[in-house]
Parts: C-alpha cells; sequence; structure tokens
C-alpha cells in the first residue's frame, strides 16, 4: 500500500469536521480531530487560501470551492442516474426525484417525469426544503451524523402531518431502508424515497417516486422497482 501524507490526511479530517460540525472554530477543530493549535491554525489559514473554508464570527465554515467541486460531483451523479430515472418513470407512470443534501435542506437536482398519466406531480430542480420535511429528505436525514440531525430538526421542527417523534420516525427509515410521506411539500402529494449511498457508505442523495393522493394506494407497489433503480445508480457511483 502507498504511503500517505500525514499533513494532507490532517488537511482532510478538518475539511472534514467543519462540513459535519461547523462553524467550529480554531480551537474546537484542533480539539475534535485530536491535532496541536498551531497545526490547526496551520491548516486552516491554508484551506482558507484556497477557499475551502472561509471565516465568519461563528468560525469556520466551507468556503466556495467545496460548493464548487459539490456542483461537479452533483453533475456526476445527475449524469448517471439520469437514464435509471427515466426508465423508472416510465415502467411507473410517475414522477422520479433526485435530492441531494444541501446542509439541513434538501436540493432537487433531477426529476424524470412519467407521461402515462394526466394528473402528474411535478418538482421543480433547484428547489429547496428542509430534510424533515418530505420522504426524500428523511431517507437522507436518517444516515447523518447526530450534530446534523439535531441541527436540522432544530432549525426546521417535523410537520404536523407527521406520526410519532423524530427519533422513531428516524429509526423506522433505517431499518425498513425508504421514507413514506404525504402532504408534507405540497398538499395531496404522496411520496416514497431511499436513500442512495457512496462506495464509503455515507449518504448525500435520495431517489424518491411521487404520486399524486388519487392514486397514492398504488406508490408501495413500485417499492421494488425503486429499490432495483437504487442499486443500479449505487453500482455504477461505485465505479467512477
Amino acid at each position: 500500500m502507498a504511503e500517505i501524507s500525514s499533513t494532507g490526511d490532517q488537511m482532510l479530517a478538518v475539511l472534514e469536521r467543519i462540513a459535519q460540525e461547523g462553524p467550529l472554530t480554531a480551537i474546537q477543530v484542533a480539539r475534535l480531530c485530536d491535532i496541536n493549535r498551531t497545526v490547526a491554525h496551520r491548516l486552516l489559514a491554508t484551506l482558507a487560501k484556497r477557499s475551502y473554508v472561509r471565516q465568519t464570527k461563528e468560525g469556520y465554515s466551507l468556503g466556495p470551492t467545496v460548493a464548487r467541486l459539490g456542483r461537479m460531483v452533483e453533475t456526476g451523479l445527475k449524469e448517471i442516474a439520469k437514464p435509471f430515472m427515466n426508465r423508472l418513470a416510465h415502467a411507473t407512470g410517475e414522477t422520479v426525484v433526485l435530492h441531494v443534501i444541501d446542509r439541513t435542506d434538501a436540493i432537487v437536482v433531477e426529476q424524470s417525469v412519467g407521461t402515462q398519466h394526466v394528473v402528474k406531480v411535478d418538482h421543480t430542480p433547484g428547489s429547496k426544503h428542509p430534510l424533515s420535511r418530505g420522504a426524500s429528505g428523511w431517507s437522507i436525514l436518517a444516515f447523518q451524523n447526530e450534530r446534523l440531525i439535531q441541527r436540522a430538526l432544530k432549525a426546521s421542527p417535523m410537520p404536523p402531518t407527521a406520526h410519532g417523534t423524530a427519533e422513531e420516525r428516524l429509526a423506522k427509515v433505517r431499518a425498513e431502508g425508504f421514507a413514506l410521506s404525504h402532504d408534507e411539500l405540497q398538499l395531496g402529494v404522496h411520496g416514497l424515497a431511499m436513500p442512495i449511498f457512496n462506495p464509503d457508505g455515507t449518504c448525500e442523495a435520495s431517489l424518491g417516486l411521487l404520486v399524486p393522493s388519487s392514486r397514492s394506494e398504488t406508490l408501495f407497489g413500485h417499492h421494488a422497482k425503486l429499490a432495483e433503480t437504487v442499486r443500479q445508480i449505487s453500482e455504477q457511483l461505485a465505479t467512477i
């Protein structure tokens, strides 16, 4: 196995901590990453110089370079997912949506709209909603670290249509591998979504099916097709 750079490894660890738990001060970074404060300041200064992080009054948070790289990765995910989404939309006749995480929100990055029905759901690419809203958001939120989960729930508490506690809903998504919702983002819309896992086991995206309430009884019948599509997308992600 090739030798790794200890400094590079530390820098990536700092960046990952800020992504997961930021904004963080230099002292917090040093403690969380178990590194010397001087080293933490040096690594943060290097990351800030290249705009991977930016310093605010609250501490260091992710910078525009990370956002730009994220958009590049997002584009790769869209390119991989789109053909599979089109096939799923054709097979089910329903709208298929791809979401990715954006801090405590889920953002729509792609959709394929089925054409078999006159009444259908249309979700605008680029639109955002809290992770604690809709099946697509919950299927991502359930597989985040506890600090991010609590931040998301604090930023946007559970909707009034939800049943049980947030902890119960998260546990159910983890156990079953999917999330269901209705009337949380749009009245009269039901959703079924599943997480898309990266090769390293992290989750930053989900794939969902949306149907109007008039066809809500048919939604879970598409579970197997959705699961197979997610599996195919995940397999393709593992090759890049």
